[in-house]
């Protein structure tokens, strides 16, 4: 896993309370996030809640203490980053 995955899959562990996502969850949730923006669409935070959901149904279900840095346009940098240019 590479270090914009891992920073992604933290980010999307405390913004919406998942245990740690694997690589197989992480690429998952890039490709759904890569489809939306392919078709011109900037997924809003539920459209990511119901796509972190689908892979990690435990979402929700964890909490960490601590203030959410993560943001929307963080997350969708991330998913979309093209690896080739890393």
């Amino acid at each position: 896993m590479n270090i914009h995955d891992r920073k992604l899959g933290y980010e999307l562990k405390i913004k919406f309370c998942t245990p740690e996502l694997n690589s197989y969850q992480i690429q998952s949730i890039k490709n759904d996030v890569k489809a939306l923006v392919e078709r011109g669409i900037t997924p809003s935070e539920s459209e990511w809640a119901e796509i972190v959901k689908k892979y990690c149904p435990e979402a929700g279900n964890y909490l960490y203490r601590g203030a959410d840095t993560s943001d929307l346009i963080t997350l969708l940098q991330l998913a979309t980053k093209d690896e080739e240019n890393t």
